[in-house]
């Protein structure tokens, strides 16, 4: 992957000042109890993602997916505990207030290579501790690929995993048997393929270690 993609749209931020911002965003949105406190930390956000991405519209399209699913499911759950009139304000607070507390971290990964994220880690921590951190933070964003292809092949191939169709609970097994295991396994070979790798460069065998420069 090119590393033009991980340079700012207008600037070249590094990678600790997206991390603190992001880490300071993230903490501020438990905090928002109000619209227009939850609107300004929107507007933050986004300002953060037009500064620091080079296709924050992509990235911000994903993020609105995310939002209205995770809605989706809040309020059900809200709606259902506490009825429409006194469930749906809550909840879809709730859901804005945890949305806005992931979205600065998938800034900063869409924004921040991995060595980038080592080099900055590195300065607070131990660099066996900052590459394994910055690894999990890669590895999310990769499993939720590997995911999404493993649902529209098996979708492809009939399984009944439609949303329309979840509704159903006969169909659920499908769920269990063509999504949840394939991607319990699939995480399960990815984490060794990443442990064999670093074992093959001889991770560990040095205290310090050193990071390909990243920009």
């Amino acid at each position: 992957m090119s590393h033009s993609r991980f340079k700012g749209r207008f600037l070249r931020v590094p990678a600790g000042p997206k991390l603190l911002t992001g880490l300071t965003l993230s903490m501020c949105a438990f905090g928002a109890r109000t619209p227009y406190l939850l609107a300004g930390l929107t507007a933050a956000n986004m300002l953060m993602g037009f500064v620091v991405c080079v296709r924050p519209v992509t990235l911000f399209r994903r993020g609105i997916k995310l939002f209205f699913f995770q809605s989706a499911m809040i309020l059900m759950l809200y709606i259902l505990r506490f009825g429409i009139e006194k469930g749906v304000w809550p909840g879809l607070q709730t859901s804005w207030q945890l949305f806005l507390a992931f979205f600065p971290g998938m800034i900063f990964m869409e924004s921040t290579s991995q060595p980038q994220i080592v080099q900055a880690l590195s300065r607070i921590m131990s660099p066996r501790t900052a590459f394994v951190l910055s690894v999990c933070m890669k590895f999310i964003p990769l499993m939720v690929r590997e995911v999404r292809s493993i649902y529209e092949t098996q979708v492809f191939r009939g399984a009944n995993m439609l949303p329309r169709n979840l509704l159903r609970p006969w169909n659920w097994p499908d769920f269990i048997n063509c999504l949840l295991v394939p991607a319990i396994v699939r995480t399960m070979s990815m984490a060794g393929e990443i442990a064999l790798a670093a074992k093959a460069r001889d991770f560990g065998v040095k205290k310090q270690r050193t990071c390909w420069p990243g920009e």
